[in-house]
């Protein structure tokens, strides 16, 4: 039996999140027979908490999972972050170093801390290593300070660190093409990487929704959002979209906004200044946001244009509910994948009246949205089914065993 470690920071127990790429994929490396450990952190990310787990849960997992020590934060954005991940990255080196050796070694970054310290150990010990790629780092935050020249001298050092990582490892995997794209600009060993979007658990999902009944008034038009109320999403752009159709008279419009945020309070004030109807429900579980989000009509993704995503969580989710987006992402990758799959309508970037006439467009003819919500669907179950795209994951890790093994 093959011994294989999954090492990083943002690790969700199902108690924590239900939808997780490495939960997920946990399973499916378990059921396809390798001794897998699961090596992460006291300290989850997503609610800024020490997890206190009994012994009894940690061994309850068909793999084995060891919760490495990494001091707690209070701001994604932050010095304290970016010190409390190097700790992180020291004590998991130090639990390599006293570990018997790995036949293969899947880290995930970010964090570049980690992802650079394990690349550089396994390459040292001639451990095969697959480096996943799940979001940009520094381009992330150079985003939220975006100040010229400065932010990128204040983050060349975590840039080094990325490019490091990316040039060491012996195969690069990641959340979107574009990602893999990123890595395999400096990488010095594989000829190629491989993209397996984050997707969803499609069969779940469409379980859910037959099981559920929704409470909805049949004269409301349902627009919905599910995500983050931060600086990354363009709330106000789509309540202005919103506020431009009340205007011309069309009044049955619900926008349903389902996270939480530092810019909650904010966009609740907004769209009550603008006279949208609005609801917020803040962050509920997976399960129970799932119906509404498929009783919606229409889905929206309003991100900033400076914004380094690609193929995110809420686009998964979109299509795997079948709901058609109106989408002003500026990835191509993304915007290429609606077109292709006729499962919704690209916009013009911050945009609102372009993003109000998509929003009319799709209000005005059902059999549009029919047609879209199939499109969504097939775009979900060949690009976004997690049961079928992450045995990608196992030809890689199969294929580099077996070219180490010669």
């Amino acid at each position: 039996m093959k011994d294989i470690l999954l090492i990083t920071n943002f690790w969700h127990f199902e108690c924590e999140k239900s939808s997780s790429r490495y939960l997920h994929l946990a399973n499916i490396l378990s059921r396809h027979g390798y001794g897998l450990e699961v090596v992460t952190s006291t300290f989850y990310h997503r609610v800024k908490k020490v997890r206190e787990f009994s012994k009894d849960f940690l061994t309850s997992f068909p793999y084995k999972v060891t919760l490495i020590n990494e001091p707690p934060y209070s701001h994604n954005i932050s010095l304290r972050r970016l010190h409390s991940h190097k700790i992180f990255a020291r004590n998991v080196i130090s639990y390599l170093s006293q570990r018997k050796r790995p036949d293969l070694i899947l880290v995930v970054i970010p964090s570049t801390y980690l992802a650079e310290n394990v690349v550089k150990f396994a390459n040292n010990h001639r451990i095969p290593v697959v480096l996943d790629i799940q979001d940009l780092w520094p381009e992330a935050f150079q985003m939220a300070f975006r100040i010229p020249l400065i932010s990128d001298i204040c983050f060349a050092p975590l840039k080094k660190l990325a490019d490091e990582a990316y040039k060491n490892a012996d195969y690069i995997t990641a959340v979107s093409q574009t990602y893999v794209e990123r890595g395999m600009s400096v990488n010095k060993k594989s000829k190629q990487g491989t993209a397996i979007y984050l997707g969803a658990d499609f069969d779940h999902v469409q379980s859910i929704v037959r099981k559920s009944h929704v409470n909805k008034d049949p004269n409301e038009f349902w627009v919905s959002y599910i995500g983050s109320l931060g600086h990354s999403y363009n709330i106000k752009m789509v309540i202005n979209a919103l506020a431009i159709l009340k205007y011309k008279g069309i009044v049955n419009i619900k926008f349903q906004i389902f996270g939480n945020g530092v810019l909650e309070d904010e966009f609740r004030y907004y769209a009550k200044q603008r006279g949208v109807d609005a609801e917020f429900w803040g962050h509920r579980q997976y399960d129970e946001m799932i119906p509404y989000l498929a009783a919606s009509e229409i889905a929206v993704n309003p991100i900033v244009g400076k914004s380094v995503a690609s193929i995110i969580n809420k686009v998964c989710d979109y299509a795997t509910a079948g709901v058609p987006v109106v989408n002003d992402q500026n990835s191509d990758e993304y915007r290429n994948l609606l077109e292709k799959y006729h499962a919704g309508l690209n916009c013009e970037n911050n945009n609102a009246q372009q993003f109000a006439d998509a929003i009319m467009k799709l209000y005005q003819n059902e059999s549009l949205r029919r047609q879209m919500k199939e499109g969504a669907l097939r775009l979900a179950r060949e690009k976004f089914d997690r049961d079928k795209t992450y045995l990608l994951f196992v030809d890689v890790i199969e294929n580099i065993l077996s070219s180490y093994s010669k």
